[in-house]
């Protein structure tokens, strides 16, 4: 009876993590047809699938990471704190975050100095 209570479990996560990849393959199709009408380019079927399949991958790290920052706080909810500190740590959010960083200071200025 545990052993059918097991598998079933099992079964579930297995499906649910089937819609997670269905969905991040399908937003990754997504934005590569839109990047490929602005910029002129083709995307393989394979190369969507490779991008989608590193994305998931990075997501699965970010979601452990998140839930080791909680669990090291002594919480069972990730807050703002964790995804600030996992940004800090991954050397793409934190590029990302600081290109974004300076188009807002780029856009401030331009708002006080219509030069720029």
């Amino acid at each position: 009876m545990m052993e059918e209570k097991e598998g079933a479990e099992e079964q579930q996560r297995f499906s649910y993590r089937q819609r997670l990849k269905a969905a991040v393959h399908y937003t990754v199709g997504c934005l590569c047809e839109e990047v490929a009408s602005d910029k002129e380019v083709q995307f393989s079927k394979q190369t969507i699938a490779a991008i989608s399949e590193v994305t998931f991958r990075q997501c699965e790290n970010f979601a452990r990471d998140l839930e080791m920052f909680a669990r090291h706080a002594k919480r069972s909810t990730i807050n703002t704190e964790d995804v600030k500190l996992l940004a800090r740590r991954s050397n793409s959010l934190n590029t990302m975050s600081e290109t974004g960083h300076r188009l807002q200071c780029v856009r401030m200025a331009s708002l006080w100095h219509p030069q720029f």
